[in-house]
């Protein structure tokens, strides 16, 4: 019987040679031209990360050492301290301007007792730097009406204290409350004070003491 050609075993067929060496096709020359240009881009950002590095590291970088005098606008008055660059507002005010007001619980800004109305907005002055607080409106306790339309009062007629450390605090984020709604609900109060802590739990009179004084400030 005459030879029989060899069957297809189904592989990729066999290109017969011509002589001139091994070809590339064109899918290995586009793999090639992608994989050159995306080493240069990639080389390219390189280097540009490697120039601003750089540039950052040969500019001058301001770094505050020691003892800063400070001005702070505490209570409308323009005080002036030294203090180092991590003092926090808290220990200015107590420790260098002799503003006792605000009390130090926690110091962890956990607690509240630290408040003070900073430009309109009541914040833990244990966490505040006192650099930061320059050329800001500084409001404490000290500064509040005691007259019988004031906070201060609303908590002294509602009984709203007991060892009486954490009432500043308090005292101050009611003022910041009704400084920007005068007329606030109980969900509204709780809201406003939830980030002050009282350790001898008396909340019901605090929050009526809010509501007091909101009715008293209104002249109702």
């Amino acid at each position: 019987m005459p030879d029989q050609a060899p069957r297809s075993q189904g592989g990729p067929a066999v290109s017969q040679g011509t002589g001139r060496g091994p070809t590339a096709s064109r899918r290995d020359f586009l793999r090639g031209s992608g994989i050159a240009a995306a080493t240069a881009v990639v080389t390219g950002q390189a280097a540009a990360v490697l120039d601003e590095v750089q540039a950052a590291q040969e500019a001058e970088v301001a770094v505050l050492k020691g003892e800063v005098a400070v001005v702070l606008d505490v209570n409308g008055r323009k005080l002036e301290c030294r203090v180092e660059p991590r003092t926090t507002l808290l220990d200015a005010l107590r420790n260098r301007l002799d503003v006792t007001g605000p009390k130090r619980v926690c110091d962890r800004g956990s607690c509240g007792a630290c408040t003070v109305i900073l430009d309109g907005k009541p914040v833990n002055s244990c966490t505040t730097l006192a650099v930061t607080a320059q050329g800001c409106a500084i409001e404490t306790v000290e500064n509040f009406s005691t007259g019988p339309d004031g906070v201060p009062a609303a908590f002294v007629k509602n009984d709203a204290l007991m060892c009486g450390y954490c009432t500043p605090g308090f005292v101050t984020a009611v003022k910041a409350l009704l400084d920007v709604n005068p007329n606030p609900t109980l969900d509204e109060v709780k809201k406003a004070l939830d980030g002050n802590i009282c350790r001898c739990g008396t909340y019901v009179g605090i929050f009526q003491a809010a509501l007091d004084a909101a009715k008293a400030k209104k002249g109702a």
